[in-house]
């Protein structure tokens, strides 16, 4: 089919619209859901046979395997993902998804014919849904990997050539498009799990120099594995790991609750940052990272329940709360750049941790802290502190 016959007068509905929106419009389009739905007005108002979409690639994250966006007239567009491991899934096994995806071949099935032994689970379903006939596409990146566009459609005499050469063209479209937002989305999250949202934020945001930061007020969350010395050198590697793991886990999901963010893995050690952003919100901040420091402890005592039972060490650890002003800032090298924050309030969090053994408690609370907190503590003790002149007065709840 030449491309007058695409593009110009022809039988049935005609491309140009659509191609022309998608390198004008659509090309600016955020992310995936938006362009799917904004594409299937588009083919709407052209008048192309299309009842259900499903536009998919994989990724690079340490959580998903999979991602796309599912489009079908009853229920509109939504995201899709798929964990690690759902390559090995009967869902994917044998689907036209797998085909396309690892031959680079189109595939095209009737679905008003006699269903045949070998059909996938996936054509059964869309005969159920009353579609009549179904086309798989590869969309080929520039880098190489294969993103794959499904579209189906309930049109009585299913896709005719015409359709079939419209839509193959169409692909081609959507590749540089899918590919830009498909490359985007692996940037942003592999910068959420590496460095986190705040800092990633940052970066995206052009704060790339060194020296870029700004001050910022903040309760912190210094904890410490206890005897991971020991730990270390008598635990086989990957049940060191899994503990490591376990610790990290839930002292990242209790914080993340409860509006804290993870700065820095430093060893065994978690430095979290829960920002106030203003005065009157510190009681309700410090509140917060204190009943996040109570959530965590109280999940790991189930984690180890659990562990005593199957004759594994226990995860136990020290943890100081304190609040202060710091410098949160890009430093380093000219070629190795981390964020990090600067300032005595960190440094103070972390002495009051190191304490927590000498004070046989799990967790410390500086005094500035204690006083805008609501929940009942007692008075551990005075303690020097290296590098503070005065003794500082040290608090613990007194239900923990």
């Amino acid at each position: 089919m030449d491309g007058s016959s695409l593009f110009g007068p022809c039988e049935g509905w005609s491309l140009e619209p659509v191609a022309t929106w998608l390198m004008t419009e659509g090309r600016r389009l955020p992310d995936a859901v938006t362009l799917v739905t904004e594409l299937t007005v588009r083919l709407d108002a052209a008048g192309a046979p299309v009842d259900r979409i499903r536009l998919t690639t994989t990724t690079l994250h340490p959580q998903v395997l999979a991602w796309g966006v599912f489009w079908d007239r009853d229920q509109g567009a939504r995201p899709w993902t798929a964990g690690h491991g759902g390559q090995n899934l009967d869902a994917y096994i044998g689907s036209p998804n797998q085909y396309v995806r690892e031959e680079k071949k189109a595939y095209r099935r009737r679905l008003d014919s006699p269903a045949r032994p070998d059909d996938h689970a996936t054509l059964d379903d869309l005969r159920k849904e009353g579609m009549v006939d179904y086309l798989a596409l590869p969309i080929a990146f520039g880098s190489g990997d294969i993103a794959v566009l499904t579209l189906a459609t309930r049109l009585p005499t299913g896709f005719s050539d015409a359709d079939l050469a419209r839509l193959d063209v169409l692909a081609q479209f959507l590749a540089p498009l899918f590919e830009i937002i498909a490359t985007r989305r692996i940037t942003l999250g592999l910068l959420d799990a590496f460095v986190g949202p705040r800092i990633s934020g940052k970066i995206m945001n052009g704060q790339v120099r060194r020296g870029d930061g700004d001050r910022i007020e903040a309760a912190f969350w210094y904890s410490d594995l206890r005897g991971f010395t020991h730990l270390s050198e008598t635990l086989p590697t990957e049940e060191l790991l899994r503990l490591m793991n376990d610790y990290f886990e839930y002292c990242a999901a209790a914080a993340a609750a409860r509006g804290g963010e993870i700065l820095q893995f430093i060893g065994d050690a978690i430095l979290i940052v829960f920002e106030i952003g203003s005065k009157e919100r510190e009681a309700e901040v410090c509140e917060s990272a204190l009943d996040a420091a109570i959530d965590a402890f109280d999940s790991l005592a189930v984690v180890n329940h659990r562990r005593r039972h199957a004759g594994q060490p226990e995860i136990e650890f020290g943890l100081g709360l304190h609040l202060g002003q710091v410098t949160h800032a890009n430093v380093g090298s000219p070629s190795r750049l981390a964020f990090n924050v600067v300032g005595p309030a960190v440094n103070m969090t972390a002495r009051i941790q190191s304490l927590t053994k000498e004070a046989g408690v799990p967790l410390l609370i500086s005094s500035d802290f204690a006083k805008l907190v609501t929940r009942p503590l007692r008075h551990v003790g005075d303690f020097s502190l290296r590098g503070i002149a005065a003794p500082q007065a040290l608090y613990s709840p007194i239900d923990l």
